[in-house]
């Protein structure tokens, strides 16, 4: 039997009377009370006011070969053009048009597309061969087959190919084609970090773990291998490592990540940090669910808490780790100054600025999101109801919408003004805004900082700040430009390009500050900042009140005449 609603009951008398009859007879009811359900912004009458846009080209890829490949095929893009594999052939079109410009090969694989600078692409065959592929005319050949016969995954570094097959790393001169050495400790292609490559690899024993392998570029030969269990690599920075330690242990539970130094040459643990994270009452919170590092700041994500923010360098017992509170997933960043978070339902995103834990909104995603990217100015969100939203990851505004067939995504790209989708078996071309293409602002504080009009007077007199500076507010509290205001003190400012401090000496007083860096350093001592100094405009910035505490100086706000009054007579005073 055939079961009817008031809201099918009132299209059908719409389509056959011209009217909606809002009655309610007995025939309506059949179906019983709790029989139907209508969720809160489904309704058919509901408008979705992102402008839905169509693709400029579209362009058939292999189908998923399981319902859990979200990158079925390979495709990237440059100089003007997209490649892609489908049907066993490297096909080139042009971006903007998805004109056809060439095709080649057969029996090609879906392993990624190494490019060369924008001259040649490298891509592997079903039986082991790779070919070389002239990215302007399509003319190949055959280089290298690798002697397992298997579909091999390839990457371009400088002269070498390196070459992933039958479970060996092999390194293959581009010039020649002749293999230079092969490596079995490494299980993925390779990542160049100084004059080393680092592979990672999954290996069992009693316990499963995750690992690294140094191997040297000119001989293959295994430099070492990292002991324990380890993430793949968080940050590099000259020439040490920086890697979270998963292994388990029995304080791993008062942990929220345990962050270990290697050094790349040796690749011996040479110091380890634990930084704990830890509720009001003081107790010790859960082992974090996704751990990142960006400079020198540390992000550990709890679930149900938010991220917890440290600096690498701080001492714990001076400066605590600050909460950027939230209760749904973190999934990105930092990027443009702020975290990327699911909602708590699932459905949808937002974001949290880091320097005042403000959210920002990003209308029109609306279902589970199983892609997201951002490329300069836009934020690109893939759905698992096959909707694809362009945003702006500065403001949350969405500029278009797209509606494909997929689940899910290979990475979003975007060459020649236009965005590529890759949506399972289908790739669309869709023209950006401009306003997507701009580059995103970069650092912590971006988007957190507003200009005041508020003035300085130092010792009663207006103080001239330099072009382009002058007092900025975020999170309630202002900031001045550092440099400018200690010179006029008198005292003298240095900066230090290994450490990246600025040394400020002001009569007795000596200290260090940085962009970014919580505490400042005095008589060789961590000194809690309440903001980090941050860098606006090319000038570093510090909150008045720990202006005032570094240099023993008074600084006031006079609301009246919207004034910072800096007062070093206050000093000789005290």
């Amino acid at each position: 039997m055939r079961k009817w609603t008031m809201a099918s009951a009132g299209l059908l008398l719409a389509g056959t009377l011209g009217s909606v009859w809002t009655g309610s007879p007995a025939w309506a009811q059949t179906s019983g009370p709790n029989a139907s359900y209508s969720s809160p912004g489904s309704d058919f009458y509901s408008a979705n006011p992102v402008p839905l846009t169509k693709p400029t080209w579209t362009a058939a890829l292999d189908a998923p070969k399981s319902s859990s490949a979200s990158n079925p095929s390979a495709v990237t893009a440059g100089q003007g053009r997209v490649y892609y594999i489908a049907g066993g052939k490297l096909i080139a079109k042009a971006a903007a048009t998805g004109k056809t410009l060439w095709s080649f090969g057969t029996g090609l694989g879906d392993a990624a597309i190494a490019d060369s600078n924008g001259t040649a692409l490298y891509v592997g065959a079903k039986d082991g061969s790779i070919y070389r592929v002239d990215a302007a005319t399509g003319q190949g050949a055959r280089i290298y087959r690798a002697p397992s016969g298997q579909m091999p995954s390839v990457s371009v570094d400088g002269g070498t190919l390196y070459v992933f097959a039958g479970g060996s790393l092999i390194s293959v001169d581009l010039a020649t084609g002749k293999e230079k050495w092969r490596n079995q400790d490494g299980k993925s292609l390779p990542q160049r970090v100084g004059g080393t490559l680092l592979s990672g690899a999954v290996e069992s024993g009693a316990i499963t773990v995750y690992t690294t392998y140094a191997i040297d570029p000119a001989t293959g030969k295994t430099l070492w291998r990292l002991s324990g269990d380890h993430s793949g690599l968080l940050k590099s920075e000259g020439d040490k490592l920086y890697f979270q330690d998963q292994w388990p242990n029995a304080d791993y539970v008062e942990t929220s990540a345990n962050i270990d130094e290697v050094d790349v040459k040796t690749g011996k643990i040479t110091a380890s940090k634990k930084f704990v994270a830890k509720t009001e009452g003081g107790s010790p919170v859960y082992p974090p669910s996704k751990v990142v590092m960006d400079g020198n700041d540390v992000y550990a994500a709890v679930a149900g808490e938010g991220v917890y923010r440290f600096n690498y360098d701080t001492d714990p017992a001076v400066v605590k780790p600050e909460l950027i509170a939230d209760r749904g997933e973190f999934i990105a960043g930092p990027y443009n100054g702020k975290l990327f978070f699911l909602n708590e339902d699932n459905r949808g995103i937002h974001a949290r600025k880091v320097v005042d834990r403000s959210m920002v909104y990003y209308n029109g995603p609306d279902n589970p999101a199983s892609r997201i990217d951002m490329i300069q100015s836009g934020l690109f969100v893939g759905q698992t109801d096959g909707t694809v939203y362009a945003l702006n990851v500065s403001t949350g505004k969405a500029l278009f919408r797209v509606q494909t067939a997929a689940r899910s995504y290979g990475a979003f790209q975007v060459e020649s003004g236009m965005l590529l989708v890759q949506a399972e078996g289908q790739l669309y071309a869709y023209p950006l805004p401009s306003e997507l293409m701009k580059p995103a602002s970069t650092g912590s504080a971006a988007g957190a900082f507003m200009k005041s009009d508020a003035k300085v007077t130092l010792d009663g007199k207006a103080l001239a700040l330099p072009a382009g500076t002058g007092v900025m507010t975020t999170d309630n509290r202002m900031f001045i430009p550092f440099r400018s205001l200690t010179e006029a003190l008198g005292a003298k400012v240095a900066y230090d390009a290994p450490t990246k401090r600025t040394t400020v000496t002001y009569g007795s007083r000596v200290f260090s500050i940085a962009d970014g860096s919580p505490f400042a350093l005095a008589d060789g001592k961590q000194v809690a900042l309440t903001y980090s100094p941050a860098t606006l405009n090319d000038s570093l910035y510090v909150p008045i009140k720990d202006f005032g505490d570094l240099l023993g100086v008074q600084v006031k706000w006079n609301a009246g005449t919207r004034t910072v009054e800096v007062s070093k007579e206050a000093a000789a005073a005290k």
